[in-house]
C-alpha cells in the first residue's frame, strides 16, 4: 500500500482511543498506561503516548504504532491489520495502492475462490440443505457464515480451479489439494486430488475475515476409517492453535458482554450466534492452546464453558480450565441438560441456552456442587474434592479468591482451613507441555548498569531535545531504533520532574554512566593485567600496568 494511503489511515485515528477499545487505560501523566495484553503483570508496564501515537511495553519490550498494535493483539499481517483500521476510519482502501506478498496474497485469493466455489455447491444440494435446516440452521445463518458443500468428487474443485487459472502448486500450498505419491516418493499420474470430498464446508475465518481455512464434516455415515472431521493443514495463513473459529464475529459480543463463551464444535457456535449468543467461540481441528487463551484475554477476562449437568463436559475440558485460570481468567460454567451440547438447547428452545449462560457458575462452585451432589459421606466427599477440586483452586492467581474457597471446602467437608491450606501448596505448578510462553525480553547478555544509564539519558537528551556531548553523542546512535521508546520511559519516569531539575538529573546521570564505563575499562584492563603475568609475557604485563594506573586516576578524578 502507498505511504500516503497508510498516513491517512493513521491521521484518521487516535492511538489512545485505539487502544482504549481493547485495554482499560489510566491516566498516567501526559501518557496512558494499562496492563499488558502481550504477557501476564499484575503491575502496568504497558504504557501509550498520544504525543507519539505510538506505544510501548516496558515489560515484554513490545510496541510500536496504531498498525503494529492491531497486528500483535489481533494476530494478523500487515494488511489484515491495515484492512480493520481503515474500516474503523472509514478510510476506502483500493486495490491499487496494495504492495503485496505475491505468494500470501495468491493463498488468500485462491481460498476466497474456493469459498466461493463451496457456496454455490451447497445452493444445488438439496439433501445437505434440508439437512442443515433439520438442524436448526436458517438460510441466513448459513449464508452469514458462508457454509458451502464439497461433491464426493475426487477433483472437482481442483478442476474448477485450474480452469480459472490457478496452479496446483497453489492449491498444495492453500491445503486445497493433496500430491498424490507413489511408496517411492515419485509423482503418480494424476498428480492432485481435492482434500475436501463429500463434506460440508465450515470457511475459517482469521480476525479480519479472510478465509484462512476450511473444516469439513462427512454428510451421512462416514466411511470405515474416515474421520468426521477433515480440516486444513497448516499453511502459511493458517495455524490451528491460534485461530479460534467464529472469532472474526464474536469480538464485538465478547467486548460488549465483556465474557467469552467457548464451545466445542462449529454447529454449537453457529446455533449459538444464531439463537443471540454471539460471544460464543470454538476451537478448530486442536485442542485449546494457551495462545487461544492469550487472544481471548485480551478482549476479556471472563470465560465461560458450557457442561451439561453431570460434568461429564468437564472432564474433557480439565486442562484447558487449568490452563485459563492458571492466566489469571475467572472460569464459568454454564449448566446444560443432561445429556444435551448448545446446539441442541438452541434448536430447542434457544431461551435455555441465553438463560444458561446469563447465569453461568464460577467452575469451583460447579465443581464443588457435583462432588457433594455424588458423594454423601462427608470424608469420602474429603477425598473427591482433594483429587478433583483442589488442583483448580491451586490455580487461582488472587489470593482472595483462594482464601473464598478454601472457606467453602472446610465448609463441606469439616477439615480446618489450615490442612486445606497446607495440601493446595503441595500441588506442583502446572505442566506447560510445550504451550507457547508469554512474550518476554529477548534473551541475551543482561544489561549492565552502564547500559540501563546510557538509555535513561539517551531519552532525556532526545526528550528535552538537548545537544549532547561528543562521547554520549556516539553512544547514543546504537540506540537511535529504540529512540521512541526511550523518550516514553524518559516522560513516564521525569514527567513530575520540574525543568529546572532535569539538567542536574542529566549531569548526575552522565556522570555515573562515564564512571561505569571507566570502571569496565579499568576491569578489562586489570584481567589483560593477570594474562601477561601468568603468561610470563613482561612488555605486555608493563603496558596493562600502566594502563591500569592511567584508567585509575582517571576514574579517582570523576570521584572527586
Amino acid at each position: 500500500m502507498s505511504s500516503n494511503a497508510v498516513e491517512q489511515i493513521k491521521a484518521k485515528l487516535n492511538i489512545v482511543d485505539l487502544v482504549g477499545s481493547y485495554l482499560k487505560l489510566e491516566k498516567a501523566g501526559i501518557n496512558w498506561k494499562a496492563r499488558c495484553p502481550f504477557h501476564q503483570e499484575r503491575t502496568p508496564s504497558f504504557f501509550v503516548s498520544p504525543a507519539r501515537q505510538s506505544y510501548h511495553c516496558f515489560g515484554c519490550q513490545k510496541g510500536g504504532d496504531l498498525i503494529s498494535f492491531v497486528e500483535e493483539i489481533e494476530g494478523l499481517d500487515f494488511l489484515g491489520a491495515l484492512k480493520i483500521l481503515a474500516e474503523r476510519s472509514g478510510f476506502k482502501l483500493e486495490r491499487d495502492n496494495f504492495q503485496r506478498d505475491p505468494t500470501l496474497d495468491r493463498i488468500y485469493q485462491v481460498l476466497a475462490a474456493a469459498a466461493r466455489y463451496y457456496e454455490a455447491q451447497l445452493t444445488r444440494a438439496g439433501a445437505v440443505l434440508a439437512y442443515l435446516a433439520e438442524r436448526g440452521l436458517t438460510e441466513e445463518t448459513i449464508k452469514q457464515f458462508a457454509l458451502g458443500w464439497a461433491p464426493p468428487e475426487w477433483r472437482g474443485l481442483f478442476g474448477h480451479l485450474r480452469e480459472q487459472g490457478w496452479t496446483p502448486e497453489d492449491l498444495e500450498r492453500a491445503g486445497l489439494a493433496i500430491r498424490v505419491t507413489a511408496r517411492t516418493g515419485e509423482q503418480r499420474e494424476g498428480g492432485w486430488y481435492d482434500r475436501f470430498r463429500g463434506r460440508i464446508i465450515f470457511p475459517l475465518f482469521d480476525s479480519a475475515g479472510r478465509v484462512v481455512g476450511f473444516s469439513g464434516r462427512v454428510f451421512g455415515e462416514a466411511p470405515e476409517n474416515v474421520g468426521k472431521y477433515v480440516n486444513s493443514p497448516e499453511t502459511a495463513v493458517y495455524h490451528k492453535s491460534k485461530l479460534l473459529y467464529g472469532l472474526h464475529r464474536a469480538k464485538l459480543p465478547i467486548r460488549q458482554n465483556d465474557a467469552a463463551v467457548l464451545v466445542e464444535g462449529q454447529l454449537d457456535l453457529i446455533l449459538s450466534h444464531q439463537s443471540g449468543v454471539g460471544q460464543a467461540v470454538a476451537v478448530s481441528g486442536t485442542a485449546l492452546t494457551e495462545e487461544h487463551l492469550l487472544a481471548l484475554s485480551r478482549l476479556t477476562k471472563n470465560l465461560i464453558f458450557a457442561f451439561d449437568s453431570d460434568g461429564a463436559g468437564w472432564r474433557a475440558a480439565a486442562r484447558a480450565i487449568e490452563m485459563a485460570l492458571a492466566l489469571g481468567l475467572e472460569v464459568r460454567v454454564a449448566l446444560l441438560p443432561t445429556g444435551e451440547d448448545p446446539a441442541s438447547v438452541c434448536r430447542r428452545e434457544p431461551a435455555v441456552w441465553q438463560k444458561a449462560v446469563g447465569e453461568a457458575k464460577h467452575v469451583i462452585d460447579f465443581l464443588l456442587a457435583v462432588v457433594s451432589a455424588r458423594e454423601s459421606d462427608r470424608r469420602r466427599r474429603a477425598h473427591a474434592i482433594k483429587a478433583e477440586v483442589y488442583p483448580y483452586v491451586a490455580r487461582l492467581t488472587e489470593r482472595i479468591d483462594q482464601a473464598h474457597f478454601i472457606g467453602k471446602i472446610s465448609a463441606l467437608t469439616g477439615l480446618p482451613e489450615e490442612v486445606i491450606r497446607a495440601d493446595l501448596n503441595a500441588i506442583p505448578p502446572p505442566r506447560r507441555d510445550g504451550a507457547p510462553t508469554p512474550p518476554m525480553a529477548d534473551v541475551g547478555v543482561a544489561p549492565t548498569r552502564a547500559d540501563r544509564l546510557l538509555d535513561r539519558l539517551a531519552g532525556l537528551v532526545w526528550w528535552q531535545k538537548w545537544e549532547p556531548a561528543a562521547a554520549l553523542a556516539a553512544a547514543l546512535v546504537k540506540l537511535e531504533e529504540r529512540r521512541d521508546n526511550l523518550i516514553l520511559a524518559a516522560e513516564t519516569v521525569y514527567q513530575a520532574t520540574p525543568p529546572e531539575r532535569l539538567w542536574s538529573e542529566y549531569e548526575l546521570l552522565e556522570l555515573e554512566w562515564r564512571r561505569e564505563g571507566l570502571r569496565a575499562e579499568l576491569q578489562s584492563a586489570m584481567q589483560a593485567l593477570g594474562e601477561a603475568e601468568r603468561a610470563g609475557d613482561e612488555p605486555a604485563a608493563e603496558r596493562e600496568r600502566l594502563r591500569c594506573r592511567e584508567l585509575s586516576r582517571a576514574f579517582n578524578d570523576l570521584k572527586k
